[in-house]
């Protein structure tokens, strides 16, 4: 006969299981949970994802929530869907983090509408979703002009064949930061669609292709090999955040190219700010996305207690560095720091866009 005890300890183990299969993982215990659950959807594994989930972890334990993560590894539109109905069968007070992309959302939105849960959604904006009952909002960077200051130093420092290493394609935000990125380094055509070859700087630039490196170090890695074969004589790379340029940068000096290619990047993590330091990643816009998480927890909470209004986009904080300023950057462990967590909780609530773009 099977002990008591011995009945308990494998009625967890098949729960840890269940929820490992399911992908979902419960946040580390410490967070008052007297104002219910935040279901956080996290959209695969890229780094900043997790930084993001860590701070609205940070935010959820002062405010008084819970944080359950439903995780999605292989970015699977089907286990969005999946995650989003657990949550709500659950009973989620609201719903958090990242979809895999604006078809995807658009399914998420839907069926969290219909059970009456409230949404708020780290980049994936969309218009169609201003002012829409049940969506609290949308977080991200104001993604074209977020590219631009990089393709101006791109500009003011490089001349001959340019490439790009975007993310991942299909949520909005890797095609603005090119379009931005474009636009800075001057070029004339259609930057919107993005498609080479384009000409900038009266043709002392010449935007030779795009590929992607889905936002990861290794895929960055072989985009970057593919890049150096075609255009042996490239003479720079915008590559889209900093875990794919350290994947650049490791085959550009495989190919001994290091020397000859500018990298340039977006997003401001630890080891970019590294990299920027050390000189072989020479300019980058940054954001914190522990301060997008914290940022996101606060504004569904002010909704949830009826003082904003759904429906609406917010700008996150960032700052254009280079080696002389990396100071400006808003670490991506604030949440580390009791003193940055509650300097961060304290300052205004993000205020929303007035004129959304369309």
């Amino acid at each position: 006969m099977v002990s008591r005890a011995r009945r308990i300890v494998l009625a967890v183990c098949a729960t840890i299981t269940l929820a490992a299969v399911m992908g979902i993982t419960q946040a580390p215990a410490g967070a008052a949970a007297g104002k219910g659950t935040i279901a956080f959807l996290l959209s695969g594994p890229d780094l900043y994802y997790q930084y993001g989930l860590k701070g609205a972890e940070a935010a959820a334990a002062k405010l008084g929530y819970t944080v359950k993560v439903y995780s999605n590894p292989n970015i699977s539109p089907s286990v969005e869907l999946a995650n989003v109905q657990n949550a709500i069968a659950a009973g989620a007070k609201a719903i958090d983090g990242y979809s895999v992309g604006l078809a995807t959302e658009t399914a998420t939105i839907a069926a969290a509408s219909r059970a009456g849960v409230p949404i708020f959604l780290m980049y994936g904006y969309s218009h169609a979703y201003i002012n829409q009952k049940g969506v609290i909002g949308f977080e991200q960077v104001n993604l074209v002009p977020y590219g631009v200051p990089v393709g101006a130093y791109m500009k003011a420092h490089v001349k001959g064949q340019v490439a790009v290493i975007t993310g991942q394609l299909g949520r909005g935000d890797a095609e603005g930061y090119r379009t931005g990125f474009l636009t800075g380094l001057g070029c004339t055509g259609n930057v919107t669609a993005g498609n080479p070859p384009l000409t900038c700087v009266g043709g002392a630039i010449k935007y030779v292709t795009t590929q992607t490196g889905h936002w990861l170090r290794p895929a960055a890695y072989t985009a970057m090999q593919n890049i150096i074969g075609q255009y042996p004589n490239l003479a720079g790379v915008y590559v889209e955040n900093e875990d794919m340029a350290v994947g650049a940068h490791t085959a550009l000096v495989a190919a001994h190219k290091d020397k000859q290619v500018t990298i340039v990047s977006c997003n401001g993590a630890p080891y970019g700010l590294v990299g920027v330091k050390a000189g072989w990643l020479k300019a980058t816009d940054t954001d914190s996305p522990a301060l997008e998480g914290l940022n996101s927890v606060r504004l569904i909470d002010a909704y949830l207690n009826h003082k904003i209004s759904g429906g609406k986009l917010y700008y996150s904080y960032t700052a254009f560095v280079t080696k002389s300023n990396t100071s400006k950057a808003v670490p991506w462990t604030l949440f580390n720091s009791p003193a940055l967590v509650n300097k961060y909780m304290s300052v205004p609530l993000l205020t929303a866009v007035a004129n959304p773009p369309k």
